[in-house]
């Protein structure tokens, strides 16, 4: 009758626009009345109908975000909530009145003017704070090409001072070549700091590239006249750090003209060094003796602590010292920790003197038994040895190893000393 939809008459029932009787059925005056402005009935059902965040940014033509600030800004109150399981979770939605979303359109146009003011003011104070930063690190970089300009190396300026210099350049310009690649981790502050005010004077690649030209040659001879830290150390006697607090140095690398004068005529602060040097060798080498002596003076105590004697075991165990005697473990010791095992378990020989000499006598028993299987068994290989080689059995060992058939192989292959004369098998 009104061409509508079902859940558009629902929307028209739940909003007031048709009026629903108790069993359900709609008031006909109001059908009537909606029939009579059915356009009218439209716009204003259009009004009520309800959208999620996603249409009613599409209907404003801003994006979700900027509809969600919008609508927290303005107080806009959600007319209905629900959960929906979508995308394998549920998902909180709500829906916002469509008459009260395009009631948004004046204070979405209010943000984006404030926005946009906003980021004129934000884009005129980022230039000014960027034209002052430009000035202060021109300003920054002109000081620092200054006092670079003071310290470039002049003509009869020394090894390391040429070599700092030109170190401190290729670590700036990022390479290393020729004799300085030795030079390339060296640890001087000196080469830092002037690295660091290089760095600050903002050089560009071509001015470098001529500083390093410049000084390159003079400083391939110098580098290949330095000694490093372990010929310094080796040849004064000192750690390379001491020599490096009093004659000038690249990360502890030395001149070998000064290595050599060092060397010949030794300063006094030199004997001094050797003097401490050879001192504290001295006292390392006494505390390391006395670390051995106390290891070993503590091992013995705690070998002995560890083994208790006959008269103690016998003791413990009311037993007599001979029958303990005879009851030592195969170690030949009575270690404390065993000790302690057989006063918890206090096994049957432990009972009295009798059981302690019966226990000796089935050891004895189990000893003999093991040796005569043993020398049986000796005596079976011996055979198996004598049958293979056709020798007597006087002639084979008394230890011979196993008669494997890989152990026969070898053996028929490389026979040993005692096989011969033999015959091969089935010869």
């Amino acid at each position: 009758m009104l061409g509508l939809a079902v859940w558009e008459v629902e929307l028209a029932a739940e909003t007031g626009l048709l009026l629903r009787l108790p069993d359900r059925s709609f008031d006909p005056l109001s059908v009537r009345a909606a029939l009579d402005d059915l356009d009218g009935l439209r716009r204003r059902l259009a009004r009520e109908r309800r959208c999620n965040a996603t249409e009613s940014a599409a209907r404003l033509g801003v994006s979700v975000q900027r509809f969600k600030r919008v609508a927290t800004a303005a107080g806009l109150m959600p007319v209905a909530e629900k959960d929906v399981r979508k995308y394998g979770r549920v998902l909180h939605v709500v829906y916002y009145r469509a008459g009260d979303v395009d009631a948004l359109a004046d204070h979405v146009r209010a943000d984006a003017e404030l926005r946009a003011a906003s980021t004129v003011v934000v884009r005129e104070q980022a230039a000014r704070k960027a034209a002052a930063t430009r000035k202060r690190n021109a300003e920054l970089a002109a000081t620092a090409r200054a006092e670079v300009e003071r310290r470039r190396p002049r003509p009869d300026a020394g090894q390391v001072e040429v070599l700092v210099w030109v170190v401190a350049l290729m670590r700036v310009s990022g390479g290393f070549s020729g004799p300085l690649k030795r030079l390339r981790y060296v640890d001087d502050p000196g080469v830092e700091q002037l690295a660091r005010l290089m760095t600050q004077a903002r050089f560009r690649p071509d001015e470098l590239g001529a500083m390093l030209d410049d000084a390159f040659p003079c400083a391939g001879r110098a580098a290949k006249d330095l000694a490093d830290p372990d010929e310094v150390s080796a040849a004064l006697g000192v750690p390379a750090w001491v020599v490096a607090e009093h004659v000038p140095h690249v990360g502890g690398h030395v001149p070998a003209s000064v290595l050599r004068g060092l060397a010949e005529d030794s300063p006094s602060w030199l004997l001094q060094a050797r003097a401490d040097a050879e001192l504290q060798n001295a006292v390392v080498e006494v505390e390391r003796q006395d670390a051995h002596r106390h290891a070993a003076v503590l091992g013995s105590a705690a070998r002995a602590t560890a083994r208790l004697s006959d008269a103690s075991v016998a003791g413990l165990f009311g037993l007599s010292e001979d029958v303990v005697r005879a009851l030592r473990p195969g170690s030949g010791r009575w270690k404390s920790g065993y000790v302690e095992q057989l006063m918890r378990r206090r096994p049957a020989w432990s009972a009295d003197e009798d059981a302690a000499w019966a226990e000796v006598e089935r050891r004895q028993r189990r000893r003999e038994t093991r040796e005569r299987r043993k020398w049986e068994r000796m005596l079976g290989w011996r055979r198996t040895w004598a049958q293979v080689f056709g020798v007597p059995l006087a002639a084979v060992p008394v230890k011979v190893g196993r008669p494997t058939p890989k152990a026969i192989a070898a053996a028929v292959a490389h026979p040993p000393p005692w096989a011969t004369p033999f015959r091969r098998p089935g010869g």
